[in-house]
């Protein structure tokens, strides 16, 4: 039976930080989710997400969403791809990047988080797949700590069971080098530490850095340079001795073919809302995997187990605590993978009190 969509609602929903954190050029205390709610003729409803960390960024947004109310309602939310197609053409004299496409990604996870929802299916079956265990590292390590405090944080992780722990690192090299040597002689040899310097080194001291991943077994060294630099990164790829990891702020489909073609990473990281959503996703899956090139999820942990669990270049998903306020049953974590609801339709997730009060769902 053909549905459509009647109602679209949305609202930006701060979900404070446990204790501040340091990254790049951010000092974050919270962040900005803007949440859209879908619902259809047959009072089925789906939501989906992006987020910020600053409410300006998420108000600007917002502002991208409700711009394409018109395209969305009165759309059979099981047409998704054209609908997809639809946003993305309805964007086309704004860019084809930043709020626009985070504003698509927003309404696509929404529309999927239905079609799962109407159907009776996990996103994660509708896109192929059985896998409810998906295999997580621990994304922390704010560089504003000093070396004590960011040994108990790792060290917490492992007691929690992660096998696999993600640090920040400050721009001065000396000081990047001494927080991957001294975190190396905290952890076993059966655990992976990835490096993440947020696009702030210089490649001369990327090359530096990189190398020193190397000399104590990194997973991954992450985001050197400036989303943009595919082509150094590529460079500094072909010199190093430890794999690459970029793209968390890649916006839409585009960049991730020019960043596999010039071979800029061993490792790719879309952002679900700013690809697209999950329409983007798959098509991303399907051209890295063809290149050889693996996918990490970067952050949204819960929604992003699902695209995850479908993808057969998945390298390891990025788990972060930031998002659980945002439902009222989060994920489970246990041995170091996130355990998607398997019995859930749609993504899975209900929203909590503070996103019901916010779109003043009853």
């Amino acid at each position: 039976m053909q549905d459509s969509i009647v109602e679209m609602r949305a609202a930006v929903v701060p979900t404070p930080l446990a204790e501040p954190f340091a990254a790049g050029r951010w000092r974050l205390e919270a962040v900005y989710n803007v949440v859209v709610e879908l619902r259809s003729a047959s009072g089925v409803s789906g939501i989906g997400y992006a987020f910020v960390f600053r409410d300006a960024d998420g108000q600007t947004i917002l502002a991208a969403v409700n711009g394409l109310r018109e395209i969305v309602l009165g759309w059979d939310p099981l047409d998704s791809t054209a609908l997809h197609a639809g946003l993305r053409a309805a964007t086309n004299f704004v860019g084809a990047g930043g709020a626009a496409m985070s504003a698509v990604g927003a309404i696509d996870l929404a529309i999927w988080d239905l079609k799962g929802r109407r159907l009776g299916v996990p996103v994660h079956a509708l896109l192929g797949s059985t896998r409810t265990k998906v295999p997580a590292y621990a994304s922390g390590g704010s560089f504003g700590k000093d070396l004590g405090a960011l040994e108990r944080e790792v060290r917490g992780y492992l007691d929690q069971g992660f096998t696999a722990v993600k640090i920040k690192l400050p721009p001065e090299v000396k000081e990047a080098c001494r927080r991957i040597t001294a975190s190396r002689t905290w952890v076993g040899e059966g655990v992976k530490m990835l490096y993440d310097s947020n696009q702030q080194q210089t490649y001369k001291d990327a090359l530096e850095i990189a190398r020193c991943c190397a000399d104590n077994g990194a997973y991954w060294y992450e985001e050197p340079f400036p989303f943009w630099q595919l082509e150094r990164a590529a460079d500094l790829r072909r010199s190093i001795r430890c794999r690459l990891a970029l793209g968390e702020t890649l916006y839409g489909e585009t960049p991730f073919h020019d960043a596999a073609r010039v071979g800029a990473a061993d490792v790719l990281m879309p952002n679900l809302h700013k690809i697209g959503g999950i329409t983007a996703w798959v098509r991303i899956a399907g051209m890295t995997g063809l290149a050889g090139v693996a996918l990490s999820s970067h952050t949204m942990p819960e929604v992003s187990a699902h695209v995850m669990s479908a993808t057969p270049n998945a390298d390891l998903l990025e788990y972060l605590d930031w998002w659980r306020l945002l439902y009222e049953q989060p994920f489970a974590i246990e041995d170091g993978s996130i355990i998607i609801g398997s019995d859930e339709p749609g993504l899975g997730l209900c929203p909590s009190k503070t996103v019901r009060a916010a779109l003043e769902i009853a």
